[in-house]
Parts: C-alpha cells; sequence; structure tokens
C-alpha cells in the first residue's frame, strides 16, 4: 500500500458522516483513561467503556478523556453520541489518512494531526493519527497507537506547579498541539544529522549513497505532507472567535504558529540539502565517467598512428621500403615507440592529462 494514500476502498461511494475505519489496527483493545484535574486536586483512572463517562463531567474540574486505538467503530460512535459531536469530524477520527484540520461548532472545537517518530533501525518516519475534541469543561483525545504523545502533558498536570492545573481546556488543546510541533522538530533534527553525515560520503560514488538520498528524499517528502497544513491549522484556529478560547490562549497560539513556520523552514532547507547532494553526486559519477572516457580517447588517440603505421606495413605488397633491411622490424618499433611518446607529451602539455 502507498504511504502517501491510504486505500479508501471501503469508503468508496459512502454517504457523509458515515464511521467508516480507514487505516492499519495497532493496537488489540482500545485503552480508555479519565484524568480530572483543578489546582487543588489530580485523578486518573482507566475504565474499560464510556457508559455513564458524561456524568462524571463538572464544572468544577477539567476531565481529559483520553482514548487509544480507532479500530473500534461503536466505541467511536458511541463517543460521538454521548457529546453530541460533529459527524463529519467522526467519519474523519476513523481516517487516519486524514488531512490536518481545524472545524468548530457552537459547543466544541475540533483539532486532527499527526505524531510522527523515526525507526532508528529502518530511519523511516511512522505517522499516528491524532484528533482532539474540546470541550466547555472536557477534553477528549484520540490516538491510533499505545504511544503516549502526551506523557509530559500528563506530568506536567500530576506535578501541580504549572499554569496548566489552572486553566481551561483550550490552553490544553494548545499544550497537546505545542507537544506535537516540538515532536516534529525533535524528528526532523534527527533525520536531518543523518543527511547532514552523508555530506562526507558524497565523494564515494557506490550504489549505497544514491539509495540513501532517494530514501531520505521520500522521507522528508513524507513528512512535508503531515506537516505543511499543521501552519494552516493553527491560523484557522486564531481567528476563530469560539466561546470556548481564551484571549490569552491566542498568545500562545501566535506563538506555537512562528514554531510551525519555523518547522517548515527547516523541511526546506533540508529539502534543499537533499537535491544539492543529489545533484553534487550526479555531478561526481558524471565527472567519473568523463575521467574514464578522457583516458580511453587518449589511449584510442595514441592508436591511431600506430594502427595506421602497422596497416601499411601490413600489406602484401611485393616490393616495399626497409621490408628486407635486417633491423627493419626493429626499427619500425622504435618508431612506433617514439610517435607515442610524442603524442603522450603533447597531451601533458596541454594539460588534457
Amino acid at each position: 500500500m502507498a504511504r502517501f494514500l491510504k486505500d479508501k476502498k471501503k469508503s468508496k461511494g459512502a454517504a457523509p458522516g458515515s464511521l467508516i475505519f480507514l487505516g492499519k489496527q495497532k493496537i488489540e483493545t482500545p485503552s480508555i483513561t479519565v484524568i480530572k484535574y483543578n489546582p487543588e486536586f489530580v485523578e486518573s483512572d482507566v475504565v474499560k467503556s464510556i457508559n455513564g463517562i458524561e456524568d462524571q463531567l463538572s464544572d468544577d474540574y477539567i476531565t481529559w478523556i483520553s482514548i487509544h486505538g480507532l479500530h473500534d467503530i461503536t466505541l467511536i460512535e458511541q463517543l460521538g453520541q454521548k457529546f453530541n459531536l460533529n459527524t463529519l469530524f467522526m467519519e474523519d477520527i476513523l481516517n487516519t489518512d486524514e488531512r490536518p484540520k481545524f472545524m468548530d461548532d457552537e459547543t466544541h472545537l475540533y483539532v486532527i494531526m499527526k505524531s510522527l517518530w523515526v525507526d532508528n533501525e529502518t530511519d523511516k518516519i511512522h505517522v499516528d493519527q491524532v484528533s482532539i475534541i474540546v470541550g466547555k469543561n472536557y477534553l477528549i483525545s484520540l490516538q491510533e497507537c499505545p504511544k503516549n504523545n502526551f506523557r509530559d502533558i500528563f506530568t506536567r498536570i500530576k506535578d501541580g506547579r504549572t499554569r496548566i492545573r489552572s486553566l481551561s481546556t483550550d490552553y490544553l488543546c494548545y499544550a497537546m498541539m505545542d507537544s506535537l510541533v516540538d515532536n516534529y522538530i525533535y524528528n526532523i533534527e534527527s533525520l536531518g544529522g543523518y543527511i547532514e553525515d552523508q555530506e562526507e560520503q558524497l565523494l564515494d560514488s557506490g550504489k549505497e549513497i544514491i539509495e540513501k538520498i532517494y530514501h531520505y528524499k521520500t522521507e522528508l517528502a513524507y513528512i512535508r505532507k503531515n506537516v505543511r497544513p499543521v501552519k494552516e491549522l493553527i491560523s484557522r484556529f486564531l481567528v476563530c472567535d469560539s466561546e470556548l478560547i481564551n484571549e490569552r490562549t491566542y498568545n500562545y497560539l501566535r506563538d506555537l504558529e512562528g514554531l510551525a513556520t519555523q518547522t517548515l523552514e527547516v523541511i526546506e532547507i533540508y529539502h534543499t540539502m537533499i537535491s544539492d547532494q543529489q545533484n553534487s553526486y550526479n555531478a561526481n559519477m558524471s565527472n567519473s565517467v568523463n575521467d574514464v572516457m578522457k583516458v580511453l580517447t587518449i589511449f584510442s588517440a595514441i592508436f591511431i598512428p600506430l594502427t595506421f603505421i602497422a596497416g601499411v606495413y601490413g600489406m602484401n605488397f611485393a616490393h616495399m621500403p626497409f621490408l628486407e633491411g635486417r633491423f627493419s622490424y626493429y626499427i619500425l618499433w622504435g618508431i612506433m615507440i617514439f610517435v607515442a611518446l610524442m603524442m603522450l607529451l603533447y597531451f601533458k602539455k596541454k594539460k588534457w592529462l
């Protein structure tokens, strides 16, 4: 299956809002964690289902519902019914190839982003979809796999000394987005380190170098596909006038927009760098071929007069000068060697050697 576009045969012809899982199942059973907190307390619990979960909501604290695993359509459908979520966004949650986006309605904010991680054994980029739903006093995050992209945020909540405990769900959403963008920069730097180290190997015209160049070029294109829409997402977030967004959060979002812009610039720099490496490799290969052709051409040029001399004295005429001479064979060799040496000296003087 192509990495840049998932197979959409299941959803072909389906009505808008149809809940169809598109992607690869990455976890056997979905897990649900409910985290409640305010400035005075924090409480975390793992639950088996979302039945009755709406009864745990309160204006006295923030409730963060963290779900890992998207393949359970029944779970997603129940979630949408209990919180009265936008049906089109519920469809997008199950489409793991969905473009990063921002949506809002009267009661919720909706965000889809991607989480990146590098497989150190293959140097390949892997992408997981992360969906965030922001309500008045609750936030729901949905992730494809058990990798905990927001472990640091949970640590900050438990710590109690950071502002996250005293601010609302829009700030928690910002913190998650900021964590994902930081993750982009970390992984791009990791991949960029391999690209920069490759500069020293460009003089080696072996097959492995060009294979690495094409590999990293593909990985950068894959990153760009999943990261580029994030700047647009944040821009739309900034112009949203939902009552769920505190004025203070806009300042953090502007800073995040700058970080997203920096991320895209770094991607473009490395993309340019890998393109330059490809051009340098091709130039080195062309120079190597030219060097070989130059040597072959010089040898051909030297042997042209020698072949002419040998051809003349190889003709089968009965009467030819010097054919009867005792030292004619050696004289002919001397002439041929002399001609070859004179030509080599001429080529060296012209700096063709």
